[in-house]
């Protein structure tokens, strides 16, 4: 994988890491941000209770920590920011996700809706697991054909409903 030259960083939630560790396919945050940041909740629900249900996944993650193109950060959410996240529906660590992608002006990686929408409303900038597949698509990271297989491996490990996979084998077959 070739890797874009400096771009900011992005700041991640849970699932994209999972989704992408459990396709073998979390070297595309590497190769599109260089850096990415992770709340402490995250690594503690990614590779903490990972490594106790034994899940693969939370290997490759911790390993990306260890290398150091994933950093931990503690976030103290703002008790202006925590209600209006709570009011939404959000967890804990989508609040701190996005509080700090909106502090700092930098793109959220988040794939549950709620979340998606509540950022959109703040102007704050995200992506999601498919939005990464076509973005590491667009930059020649990856060929059309290798993420067109990567979204047949994710359809097994996500949900996502036909419109959305048509939408996204399109959008690659684009590229």
């Amino acid at each position: 994988m070739k890797s874009k030259t400096s771009s900011p960083p992005a700041i991640s939630n849970a699932g994209p890491l999972i989704h992408l560790a459990k396709a073998n396919a979390l070297p595309l945050l590497k190769a599109l941000y260089q850096t990415v940041i992770i709340p402490q909740e995250v690594k503690t629900e990614t590779v903490d209770k990972g490594k106790q249900q034994g899940a693969p996944d939370a290997l490759q993650i911790e390993k990306a920590i260890q290398e150091g193109w994933i950093k931990t950060t503690q976030i103290k959410l703002n008790k202006e920011f925590y209600e209006a996240s709570k009011t939404a529906g959000l967890h804990t660590a989508e609040a701190t996700v996005m509080q700090y992608a909106h502090q700092n002006q930098i793109t959220a990686l988040l794939d549950d809706e709620p979340a998606r929408t509540f950022a959109k409303t703040l102007g704050i900038p995200t992506r999601g697991t498919l939005g990464i597949l076509i973005q590491a698509t667009k930059n020649q990271i990856i060929t059309q054909q290798k993420a067109l297989k990567l979204l047949d491996k994710i359809s097994e490990i996500m949900y996502l409903n036909a419109q959305l996979y048509k939408l996204t084998r399109k959008t690659i077959q684009e590229q």
